[in-house]
């Protein structure tokens, strides 16, 4: 099985989830990453909301809140808690297969039947 998984969203979660860790250990002024952060979990929130597809508005809202409320309580908690969720999140729209995929598979194989019988 062959994973697929978007480098620019591994990019930007990894990249957030490192300066948070480093602001947190004390080597970054938060003051002046904490902005960065919180850009690159808004792209974060937006990634998801896309590849998701259903109620965008919705996702993005709460994604943006839950954001600035993790960002808020800033600690060693939340961002275990926040690489537990970009991890969940990461299996079920990177490598988790849809339940639908045999029915594709087998409509995939006799279309491809067909054209073969056909000339």
């Amino acid at each position: 099985m062959r994973v697929k998984i978007c480098s620019l969203c591994a990019t930007v979660s990894g990249t957030w989830l490192l300066l948070t860790a480093l602001i947190l250990a004390g080597y970054l002024d938060a003051g002046i990453f904490m902005p960065l952060v919180l850009l690159l979990m808004g792209g974060t929130v937006v990634g998801i909301a896309d590849r998701i597809k259903k109620q965008k508005p919705l996702i993005i809202g709460v994604g943006v809140v839950l954001a600035f409320l993790a960002a808020r309580n800033l600690s060693f908690k939340i961002l275990i808690l926040e690489a537990a969720v970009i991890l969940a999140f990461g299996y079920f729209l990177f490598l988790k297969q849809p339940k639908n995929n045999e029915t594709a598979n087998s409509k995939t194989r006799e279309l491809e039947k067909q054209l073969k019988d056909c000339c």
